[in-house]
């Protein structure tokens, strides 16, 4: 170890060693005196994570006063193939300004650099807007890091107003651009399901009323040319069933989502969610 010090090769992060293979955003907070939790955490612990301009990080009470200059820091985000449930680091991720979360607890609750999930999700719960907070929940039971039950027990723990507005929690999203576009209809009261059988061998990730199928596109399969190849073949099935079919990409629900939000409005109106299909 002593070599490996003295080579540049090991350095002494308290209370750990890093060697060069270590996470570089991940020991740029180790090095502040802080942890990551909410998003960033999150990210580690494989979660599909929505766009955030700020670095979530938290300390105890005990080691606050030593967090000094917290300033910018680079975002942790990995990328999780849907297939493999490998994760990369996610190029380029941006800089944002740290915030320290709460409540403030006596002391670490373990020497892990990463905290446990549910103090990830707690944290997540309080300071996320809410339908952020339930991508991580619902991402959470999707994966497999957490049966429902756990994820919705960590909600019943929040203050009243998050517990409320986060009680409806579902496990059957794929992906966090579903999470984000069910819990807008839903709020809007319309009638949405997810991950409905179309046909013996065709699942539509969404179906709003009777008639109006949601697609919506995770950035993992973004640019796999297969997959876009059966996307389509599934849509123009769908048509063929006398459904109206939507496609969302990641960009149109978490880049443009107003133009998008307005058009998902016009097409509410007009009412084709409530078309009878033929034969049906």
């Amino acid at each position: 170890m002593r070599r490996l010090l003295r080579r540049g090769a090991m350095r002494y992060v308290a209370p750990w060693y890093v060697t060069e293979e270590a996470p570089a955003d991940l020991v740029d907070l180790l090095a502040r005196g802080v942890r990551p939790t909410c998003l960033d955490a999150a990210a580690l612990h494989g979660l599909w994570v929505p766009i955030d301009d700020r670095v979530h990080a938290f300390a105890p009470r005990t080691a606050r006063t030593l967090a000094v200059d917290l300033g910018m820091a680079r975002q942790i985000r990995r990328r999780r193939d849907h297939e493999t449930g490998m994760r990369t680091d996610v190029a380029g991720s941006r800089q944002g300004p740290v915030v320290l979360h709460g409540p403030v607890l006596q002391a670490w609750p373990t020497l892990d650099p990463v905290p446990d999930l549910d103090l990830v999700l707690s944290h997540a719960g309080r300071c996320l807007p809410v339908v952020s907070a339930a991508i991580l929940f619902e991402s959470s039971v999707e994966t497999g890091a957490l049966a429902l039950g756990e994820a919705q027990n960590i909600v019943a723990s929040l203050p009243h107003g998050r517990r409320r507005a986060l009680s409806r929690i579902r496990g059957d999203a794929e992906s966090g651009t579903e999470t984000f576009v069910r819990w807008w209809f839903e709020s809007r009261r319309f009638e949405v399901r997810s991950q409905v059988w179309i046909a013996a061998d065709h699942r539509a990730d969404m179906l709003v009323g009777r008639s109006w199928i949601i697609e919506c596109d995770s950035r993992a399969f973004h640019d796999d040319p297969a997959q876009y190849r059966k996307d389509r073949e599934r849509d123009l099935r769908s048509r063929a069933l006398g459904y109206t079919v939507t496609r969302l990409t990641w960009e149109q629900v978490f880049v443009t989502w107003d133009q998008t939000e307005q058009a998902l409005l016009a097409v509410l109106a007009r009412g084709d969610h409530r078309r009878a299909l033929p034969g049906r």
